[in-house]
């Protein structure tokens, strides 16, 4: 019993440590995006706070050497940020609406309904296409279509701004 205190002492110690870390590092830039959505300071530190509650959970996944930490905690962000977006209790939430980064996107506003949900579902709120699938009575191969023909969207908008 001594043993697993012991051992698990330091990992908790050192979790914490890397925790802090990461938050000295990302915690004003995850700050600013997450502000861009909500619009409040205040609300903006309260996501922060929940992203930076969970980040000793996720250590391990985001010390791999792979692994890019801002874009990762922004995908945590986001997920927080969904249950946010999905209650329609805020005052501002029609100047949130103009804040969030796929409303009024060039890219996007090409995209059909079903393309944008497609696409929205996947990069924004971080679900698969499996789920998205089940939530639109479509199958997999569907939902990858769509999710492809999103990319060709953007990519031809890219190509079509680029200087030669």
């Amino acid at each position: 019993m001594n043993t697993q205190l012991q051992t698990s002492a330091p990992m908790a110690q050192s979790k914490s440590a890397a925790a802090r870390n990461l938050y000295n590092s990302y915690a004003a830039k995850l700050l600013g995006y997450i502000f861009g959505v909500v619009q409040n300071q205040s609300v903006a530190e309260q996501y922060l706070a929940a992203v930076f509650k969970d980040v000793p959970n996720k250590i391990d996944e985001l010390s791999k050497a792979d692994v890019n930490v801002l874009c990762h905690l922004q995908i945590m962000a986001r997920q927080k940020l969904a249950d946010f977006l999905k209650t329609p209790d805020h005052d501002a939430d029609r100047k949130i609406t103009q804040n969030i980064p796929w409303v009024n996107n060039k890219y996007t506003t090409l995209m059909t309904a079903l393309q944008q949900q497609v696409f929205f579902g996947v990069h924004y709120q971080c679900k698969t296409t499996s789920n998205i699938a089940k939530e639109l009575n479509k199958t997999e191969e569907e939902i990858r279509k769509t999710l492809k023909e999103c990319f060709t969207i953007i990519r031809n908008g890219r190509d079509n701004e680029r200087v030669h």
